[in-house]
């Protein structure tokens, strides 16, 4: 039989306590070290996060805010139909029986801008001047090309006054 000694028995046994201490040192160690590495980075991207979602609110709110402004300032300003109704009714009181002003459709183009498509209906040609000159009040005329009898008015409306 093979015979050890005490002696080399306590210093393996003390190498191989050692060993497991140095190891589960290093290993708490590690996973300390990893557990506050990934804490802190938590801590960043948490900061980072709320920096955005603080950025994103505020542009929001300009987003809100630019939107009431442009509300406003399309109530300030004409609507389609309003323009639609105020037209019909100069070309009603304006068309003779030298011309006829018959009003088609408008189109906008923005805030204060539409396109009022209109038909011009003629017997002689101090009509169409007359016809062109009402439409010129209006504002800037164009005639189609491809209709003689269309008219296209780039009317430019003036915001109403604020009660």
């Amino acid at each position: 039989m093979i015979s050890i000694s005490n002696k080399t028995i306590a210093n393996t046994s003390k190498l191989i306590i050692s060993i497991l201490v140095i190891y589960t040192l290093v290993y708490v160690g590690f996973k300390a070290m990893n557990y506050y590495k990934s804490y802190y980075e938590k801590e960043k991207l948490t900061n980072d996060l709320q920096l955005k979602r603080d950025e994103t609110n505020s542009l929001k709110t300009k987003a809100n805010e630019s939107k009431k402004r442009i509300e406003d300032l399309e109530k300030s300003y004409m609507t389609k139909e309003e323009i639609e109704t105020k037209v019909k009714d100069i070309f009603s009181r304006m068309s003779l029986l030298d011309y006829q002003l018959d009003f088609i459709d408008s189109k906008k183009m923005c805030i204060d801008r539409y396109i009022i498509i209109t038909r011009v209906n003629t017997q002689s040609e101090n009509g169409l001047k007359a016809a062109e000159g009402i439409l010129s009040y209006i504002g800037e005329i164009k005639k189609s090309d491809m209709d003689e009898t269309l008219y296209f008015v780039n009317y430019i409306s003036k915001p109403k006054e604020i009660k």
